[in-house]
C-alpha cells in the first residue's frame, strides 16, 4: 500500500535546484498551497514527514562530475536530477549529493527515506550502478543514523533505507548523502520522502 500511493503521488511532484527569487504577493498564495499540499502528503505517509518534496535543493560536490537536470522519461515527476561521475574515487563520499535537513531529530528516533533513482549509465562491466545513502551529521565525528550501500537498476525503481538515531542530530548539523564516487557512472534521482517514525517504530513493514 505504501509503495503503490508513493508511487501515485510521485507523477506530481516538482524538482527543482533552488527556490525561485520571493515575490511577496505571489509567495504568499504559494506558500499556502504548498502547506495544505505538504499536509495532505503528511496525513497518508506513516509517521511525520521532515523533508519537502515538492521542492528539492539538490546540491553535488567533489572533483570529475556533472550534475543537471534532465527530462525523465517513464520517471516519477517527469524530471530528474542527474549526476554524472567521470572518474571513481578512492573514498565514496568523494562526490556525493549532500541535502540539508530542515528538522531536528531526537535520539531513538527511527527514520526511514524512501527515494527514486535509477542508473542511467552502468560501470563499465557492471549491471547494476552503486551508491552508498546515509542519513549523517555533517560535523566530526560524521555519526549517522544510517549508511547503507544500495545496487541501482537501470529502470526506476522506489528504494527505502531506515535507522534509529543513536544520539540527537539538530538540522543544521545533518545531511541526507547520496555518496557516488564508487564508480563511473551517472546516476538519476527522482522524488524522496524522509519520515520521522517515532521511536520503537518498525520501518520494515513499510518496505515491503
Amino acid at each position: 500500500m505504501f509503495k503503490r500511493f508513493i508511487a501515485s503521488t510521485s507523477s506530481a511532484l516538482f524538482i527543482s535546484l533552488a527556490v525561485a527569487a520571493p515575490h511577496a504577493l505571489a509567495n504568499d498564495a504559494e506558500d499556502a498551497q504548498m502547506q495544505q499540499a505538504l499536509a495532505a502528503l503528511d496525513a497518508t505517509l506513516p509517521g511525520k514527514l521532515i523533508n519537502n518534496p515538492y521542492v528539492i535543493k539538490w546540491k553535488t560536490e567533489g572533483p570529475d562530475q556533472r550534475s543537471q537536470l534532465v527530462e525523465a522519461k517513464g520517471g516519477p515527476g517527469g524530471m530528474a536530477y542527474q549526476v554524472k561521475v567521470k572518474k571513481s574515487k578512492r573514498q565514496h563520499w568523494d562526490i556525493a549529493t549532500r541535502i540539508p535537513m530542515s528538522t531536528d531529530v531526537a535520539k531513538d528516533d527511527t527514520i526511514l527515506v524512501s527515494f527514486w533513482a535509477r542508473a542511467a549509465k552502468l560501470p563499465k562491466g557492471k549491471e547494476t550502478g552503486k551508491i552508498t545513502v546515509a542519513y549523517q551529521r555533517n560535523i566530526d565525528p560524521y555519526d549517522s543514523v544510517f549508511e547503507e550501500q544500495i545496487d541501482l537498476g537501470t529502470e526506476w525503481k522506489l528504494y527505502n533505507v531506515a535507522g534509529k538515531a543513536g544520539r540527537d542530530y539538530s538540522a543544521p548539523k545533518s545531511n541526507l548523502n547520496f555518496n557516488l564516487a564508487h564508480a563511473k557512472q551517472t546516476v538519476e534521482f527522482g522524488p524522496f520522502y524522509v519520515m520521522n517514525l517515532g521511536p520503537d517504530a518498525d520501518p520494515k513493514k513499510y518496505m515491503k
